[in-house]
Parts: structure tokens; sequence; C-alpha cells
């Protein structure tokens, strides 16, 4: 018997926003996070929100980049946000920690950001913005290919918590 995906009522989700910097360039990963968008659209509110990548042209310094790069996603937070950074030296989990970590934030009532930098990563200003910072692999990815993963991730913390076989 196939288990229902659906969450409850529309009124009662858990708000995810993600801010992330530049442009999803590559087409597969373009169509990878469509597929996800609507995939998630029975548990949560759902935004991805991209900021302008910072040019490097002109000699500019890689900590500037990410200085400039980090204040446009900091302005983007939306207000009351449980803010969490993606950065290689965050918190691992499995898919069910990752779940299990999910229903506690969604018990909380405040809105949730991921907040994925640029090709440099994320500035240590808006690194301290961030109440948790989260690993999605030990193996590094392209910061186009995090929020695919990101995206996947949550789609499988969902059917984890619905009981639906997907994650297995």
């Amino acid at each position: 018997m196939k288990k229902s995906l659906k969450s409850g009522s529309r009124g009662g989700m858990i708000t995810v926003t993600i801010l992330m910097v530049g442009k999803t360039r590559q087409r597969f990963i373009q169509e990878g996070l469509a597929f996800y968008q609507k995939r998630l659209q029975p548990f949560l509110h759902l935004t991805l929100t991209s900021v302008r990548e910072e040019k490097e042209a002109g000699g500019l310094a890689a900590a500037t980049v990410k200085v400039r790069e980090g204040e446009r996603l900091r302005a983007q937070i939306p207000p009351r946000a449980n803010v969490i950074a993606l950065t290689p030296q965050g918190r691992e989990f499995t898919s069910e920690e990752f779940a299990a970590w999910l229903t506690r934030r969604e018990l909380e009532s405040r809105p949730l950001t991921f907040l994925i930098g640029g090709h440099l990563g994320l500035d240590e200003q808006t690194l301290a913005a961030a109440q948790e910072r989260l690993a999605l692999a030990r193996l590094t990815l392209t910061h186009e290919l995090s929020r695919l993963v990101l995206l996947e991730q949550l789609y499988r913390a969902m059917t984890i918590k619905c009981g639906h076989p997907y994650h297995v």
C-alpha cells in the first residue's frame, strides 16, 4: 500500500528559503531543482533566491568577493528565520538524522533559511550570522550542485517523516 506524501494543511507547513550566490548555469541542475521544487510542494513553502555573484575582475581579493556576496545574502534573510549556513566545516547528518533535525526545527514554528555561498564559500560575518552550520558531505561539491543536493535531501527528509519508501 502506497503511503500518502501529504503532510497536512498548507497553513501548518514549514517555510524554507534557500539563499544562494549566483545563477544556476548548468541546465541539468536547473532541471533537477525544478523537479524537487515540484516534489516538495506538498510538504513545505519553498523559496529559492539568488543574489548577484561578485565579479573577480581587476584583481579583487577573494576575501572582498566573499564579504560582498555575504552582505547580499544577509540582506535577504527573512525576519525571525533560523539561519543555517552550508559549509564543509558544518555538522554532518545521515538522512534519518537530518529528517529528525528538520522535524525539530518545524516544531519551533520559525522559517528556515539555508545559505549557500559562491565558489569561494561564505565569509566569516555570514557564517557568524547563522545559528547552525551544516555540511552536505565531506566531499567537495560545487556551489551549484550543493543546491540540488540540498533540495533532494529536504525531499528525502520529508519522505522519511511520512514513512514513504523513497528513502530506502
